[in-house]
């Protein structure tokens, strides 16, 4: 087998639920401060990785807050140990590689928005890239198989790898779907008209969102537009 396909069945060791590859030319038009050169000079290829969160705790949200935060942490440590992990196979096969935090790269004291919205990189846009996805309404990566109940985390490398296909087919359900758009309790999603894009996600009235996470809920995540999305659901 070739690298993509060891890096395939190394996924699956590390209990990853899905993989994807893109060229780092795919980031070509991103922000000069957001492209993967910056970290990596040689780089030449983007994986992206992802982990699916259990249903049940982020349906029963608000009741279930506690629960969807330890799904939601779980997630987010397994997929940094497993970004570590695909960081040293790619070193140890005399390549160069850097992962990135699945937190997106920014923390946060609790009740206190951070005083920048975006990561180091963008896990969303690499995801999307590689094939796994694209943007919903609410502006997160939606899966065909479990829509929008995914962590995400990326790393990149100067290894030459068997980039994917974007996917075809829109798995959000817009404009005949808009139910993450009517629960969001701030309205931070309500301007999408003419600028939510599929491919490269929209900007969302980030301040609104971030205000309610960190401010009304003292740092614990809200989930209620991905509570709302029916894609992925099991009918």
């Amino acid at each position: 087998m070739g690298l993509t396909e060891d890096l395939r069945e190394y996924a699956k060791l590390l209990e990853l639920d899905f993989i994807g590859f893109c060229s780092a030319e795919s980031f070509d038009e991103a922000p000069e401060d957001r492209k993967p050169r910056v970290y990596l000079e040689d780089v030449r290829s983007i994986i992206s990785i992802g982990y699916r969160l259990n249903c049940g705790p982020i349906q029963n949200l608000h009741a279930s807050r506690s629960a969807y935060m330890l799904e939601h942490d779980y997630a987010n440590r397994h997929l940094d140990q497993a970004s570590q992990k695909i960081t040293r196979f790619l070193e140890e096969r005399g390549f160069d590689a850097i992962g990135f935090d699945s937190g997106a790269g920014f923390y946060n004291e609790a009740g206190k928005t951070p005083e920048r919205f975006a990561g180091d990189f963008s896990h969303k846009h690499a995801a999307v890239a590689c094939g796994l996805g694209k943007f919903g309404l609410n502006n997160l990566v939606l899966s065909p198989r479990w829509g929008p109940r995914i962590r995400l985390s990326t790393i990149i490398t100067s290894a030459q790898l068997k980039y994917d296909l974007p996917l075809g087919e829109n798995p959000c359900l817009t404009p005949e779907c808009e139910e993450c758009v009517k629960i969001c309790p701030v309205h931070a999603l309500d301007r999408w008209k003419g600028r939510y894009d599929p491919e490269k996600g929209w900007v969302i009235e980030k301040k609104k969102c971030y205000d309610y996470i960190f401010t009304t809920l003292k740092g614990q995540r809200c989930g209620l537009c991905i509570k709302a999305c029916p894609g992925g659901l099991r009918r």
